[in-house]
């Protein structure tokens, strides 16, 4: 396995053959992933697995024609001949009038906490004896509670971005994660999975809290209840918006999108789409955000993008490609997919600002409806009209103000730029997931369906 010091220098090998090569404008972004985790099926600790692997990116122009390949080999011969195939392609592609060129030396920010020594360092004992306490003390709270599955991990990695503009960025970082799903019997079958989640840039989870929220569902799954349909007030967990959110909002507010004219919002910088309520940022530099970095895959620095703010739309997210098409600077949104040789534009962490009651306080005042923890069918949305039609599973029903019991079968249906205007109340407290940081939210007059039997 390669150092830092040593990806860093075949990236300067790979940047001065595309040169001499004829290449006007080359990029390579290299990193290395180690990996290390533990699971759990059905109630036993079945695998312990570690992964290592090296992957570099090459992306060059010939003028105004591009050429890509990929390479996981890291050696001088590797990269030349991957920097070879680049140039051979891009000979031959068309050009893309659009091509102004790749990212610029800028300033990057100072983030701390992106590296933990701790889980660096973990070892297969160490992840092992966690997984092993978070399942037993899962069944020790409630002993009809069976760990369907269960995982603990690292990831280390080290990234390099580097291009002939002049960026030479190079960062490390770590992750550590504790999942836990799990199910219990009822009277007439089994509940359905229900889990929860810690990641963080350390191994310091807080596995209680990740028990604790699996076994207070569990319980109100144990009872089932009979809903009725209707518009109805629902609270929904980040888990729940954050699955329509990332495949319909998420997708127009991306400057590409915005500049084919595919964006129902692409035309509404300024004017009202939300409920003043609700505010929302990308933002790149989270000291707890998972996607947090100092750049992203093009070598730009992460920023805090604003979003929506009090219901007002404030701006999009772009890359460096299409930010330069369309005259605006990136926003540091670009992400790589390192094997297809694609640059993307992708959101790095969605926060919500906060409101100032707690969900349970919200709860105790909602006559009749439902909290929604997660959904299933959200990829099926329609990305261009915000449209979408899923299962709330679990969905909990809330009668005079308390969680009385679980609804089977229960609908959700409706628009999510309409959902965005139906925030009556952001609850107090972050939640964090992978790729959002949001507390629960009121929404009124959503539309349910209930199953009769």
């Amino acid at each position: 396995m390669i150092d830092e010091k040593k990806l860093h220098e075949l990236c300067e090998f790979g940047i001065k053959r595309g040169v001499d090569g004829g290449a006007t404008q080359i990029e390579i972004h290299a990193q290395i992933v180690n990996e290390l985790e533990s699971s759990v099926e059905l109630g036993q600790v079945n695998s312990v697995n570690r992964k290592d692997g090296t992957e570099i990116a090459i992306r060059l122009y010939i003028g105004k024609k591009m050429g890509s390949t990929f390479t996981n080999i890291p050696s001088e011969e590797a990269i030349g001949e991957a920097v070879d195939m680049a140039l051979g392609a891009a000979r031959v592609a068309t050009e893309d009038p659009d091509f102004v060129g790749l990212s610029k030396p800028a300033t990057y920010p100072e983030i701390e906490g992106l590296w933990n020594d701790e889980a660096a360092k973990a070892e297969a004992e160490r992840v092992v004896t966690d997984l092993t306490k978070a399942v037993a003390g899962s069944v020790e709270k409630d002993p009809q509670l069976v760990p369907a599955m269960a995982m603990v991990g690292t990831v280390v990695y080290r990234n390099v971005y580097m291009n002939n503009n002049g960026v030479d960025t190079s960062e490390r970082g770590t992750i550590g994660y504790v999942v836990l799903g799990a199910v219990a019997q009822t009277e007439s079958g089994m509940t359905p999975m229900v889990f929860s989640f810690d990641i963080r840039r350390g191994i310091d989870f807080d596995s209680e809290a990740v028990i604790d929220e699996v076994v207070k569902f569990l319980r109100l799954c144990k009872t089932p209840v009979k809903g009725k349909g209707g518009s109805l007030p629902v609270v929904m967990h980040p888990m729940a918006y954050g699955s329509i959110m990332n495949f319909t909002v998420s997708k127009a507010i991306r400057g590409d999108n915005v500049a084919r004219g595919k964006s129902i919002i692409g035309d509404k910088i300024g004017e009202t789409i939300a409920s003043p309520k609700i505010t929302i940022y990308d933002d790149g530099t989270h000291p707890r955000g998972i996607t947090t970095s100092l750049s992203d895959d093009e070598g730009v620095p992460r920023q805090k993008t604003p979003i929506i703010e009090n219901g007002v739309l404030r701006s999009f997210i772009w890359d460096t490609y299409w930010a330069n098409k369309m005259g605006v600077s990136s926003t540091g949104n670009a992400r790589r997919d390192m094997r297809q040789g694609l640059v993307e534009i992708a959101p790095t962490t969605m926060v919500i600002d906060p409101g100032t009651r707690s969900v349970d306080d919200i709860i105790s005042e909602i006559e009749y409806g439902y909290y929604v923890q997660s959904v299933q069918g959200a990829h099926s949305s329609n990305p261009d009209s915000g449209d979408f039609s899923i299962v709330a599973n679990p969905a909990i029903l809330i009668e005079n103000g308390r969680m009385i019991g679980q609804v089977h079968g229960l609908m959700i249906s409706g628009n999510a730029f309409d959902l965005l205007m139906q925030v009556a109340e952001v609850a107090n407290t972050p939640i964090y997931l992978q790729e959002m940081i949001g507390p629960e939210i009121l929404f009124t007059n959503v539309n349910v369906v209930a199953r009769e039997e």
